[in-house]
């Protein structure tokens, strides 16, 4: 196989999918301007068939999954173009270059390619299918979980508002089964494998990096509810996933975009008539608001966790906590002033991230320190770290800790407009029915 350097390859083709039963085949080729083709085949296997489900709402889905899956695909050939054969319409061509242009911007900046924020995608175009866009009241709703503390007070608030519920994931990990056993509700998992060939053109050197898999796990989620009967994919992401990380040519690069309003709004203007509900219940909600709601589900603490380590590809290589990335210490932090110390400490095995000193900075980067920018990774907004320090200073268990006291972190004041602004329900800020809304600001 022919090495891949940056700027060596062309142009990435994304074909037809195909449905094989309850297998969907995603096909990509991608087209090195030297000539040379390598085909990929991307398998997803859903919870049930889609024999019941019309031709239309089904097909409009399974398009939009490749389009979102391509991303990975396409990574490895950048810069360079998306052409798609079989055409798109208006609306396709739409979310494929949104989701392209913010989706990648992370992998853009890491890798210094400008040119992914310009990329051509290309095509015939197709007439677009008229939508009514008319939906019933959520009453059957599958609940995507990732193991996290977001997804489990998405659970309790809408089984305390009396829905009836199921519980999702696209591939099996423990953090989310133990979810669902501690939430006692059935669990449906949906499987995507990538293509092989993929990594092994990373290791040949392709460009490599985040992309936006939230997206593609949306248009699982809502295949898979069709597959099922549920009417309603309700995801679990807040206000502050729609904060980004650094304005880089002109544009505000954000880790988090497929988990923001931006892409809500973009994947359901762009969902097909008679497909489930797509909404993000949390929305109006920051991470600090959701915190303190997630410290009264006691029965769940032991069986959380955030961290990336817990969903190593090697089983050998996962952890519950690593207790030493930005997600670990964002979710202390937001936790601590919530729980009694020797709880939090219990839920990190005893590991009190404060006292570490190799730590200090990384703590500095969540509460916004002048000169450091916010992780690339799912953590809330600056002012929210700010008031969560503020409001550990105030805690008992807490008082006259060394971390507290060292000068930089003194220096970092959260305003009474802060603390009063990341408990408020963010008005306006959100796509959710009035029912749901209601559950929304029980939290």
């Amino acid at each position: 196989m022919t090495t891949v350097q940056r700027q060596t390859v062309g142009v990435l083709q994304c074909l037809p999918p195909q449905l094989i039963g309850r297998t969907i085949e995603l096909h990509y080729r991608g087209v090195g301007r030297d000539g040379a083709v390598t085909d990929f085949v991307e398998v997803v296997e859903l919870p049930g068939t889609l024999d019941h489900v019309a031709p239309a709402t089904r097909d409009g889905l399974l398009r939009l999954l490749s389009l979102a899956a391509s991303l990975s695909y396409f990574k490895a050939y950048a810069p360079g173009s998306i052409d798609v054969p079989a055409g798109l319409t208006a609306r396709e061509r739409e979310f494929l270059d949104e989701l392209t242009r913010n989706g990648l911007g992370e992998f853009a900046y890491v890798n210094d390619l400008p040119e992914v924020l310009r990329t051509e995608i290309t095509g015939p175009t197709l007439p677009d299918v008229p939508v009514t866009r008319g939906q019933s009241p959520a009453r059957r709703v599958l609940v995507a979980v990732g193991g996290g503390k977001d997804s489990i007070v998405s659970i309790e608030a809408l089984r305390a508002g009396g829905y009836d519920l199921g519980l999702f994931a696209v591939n099996d990990y423990e953090p989310i089964r133990a979810t669902a056993e501690a939430a006692g509700l059935p669990l449906t998992t949906a499987r995507r494998t990538l293509d092989p060939e993929l990594f092994r053109l990373n290791a040949a050197g392709a460009p490599n990096g985040h992309v936006p898999v939230t997206a593609v796990n949306s248009v699982v989620a809502l295949l898979s509810a069709l597959a099922l009967g549920y009417d309603t994919v309700a995801f679990s992401n807040e206000a502050s996933s729609s904060y980004g990380n650094v304005l880089w040519h002109g544009r505000t690069i954000n880790h988090q975009w497929s988990k923001g309003l931006e892409f809500e709004r973009l994947l359901r203007d762009s969902l097909p008539d008679d497909a489930p509900a797509y909404v993000s219940l949390l929305r109006p909600l920051t991470e600090l608001r959701i915190a303190r709601r997630f410290a009264s589900h006691r029965a769940y603490h032991r069986v959380f966790t955030s961290c990336n380590r817990a969903f190593k590809l090697r089983a050998a290589e996962r952890t519950s906590w690593c207790a030493d990335c930005p997600k670990c210490r964002f979710v202390f932090l937001c936790l601590s002033p919530f729980l009694p110390r020797e709880e939090l400490l219990a839920i990190f095995g005893g590991r009190d991230m404060f006292a570490d000193p190799g730590q200090s900075e990384g703590f500095l980067e969540l509460l916004g320190a002048d000169g450091l920018l916010k992780p690339f990774e799912c953590v809330g907004e600056p002012d929210e770290c700010r008031v969560a320090l503020a409001m550990v200073r105030e805690h008992p268990d807490w008082q006259g800790h060394e971390f507290l006291g060292s000068p930089a972190v003194v220096a970092l004041v959260a305003s009474a407009d802060e603390r009063e602004s990341v408990f408020a329900f963010r008005e306006g800020e959100h796509l959710l029915s009035s029912e749901l809304e209601a559950v929304a600001r029980a939290v």
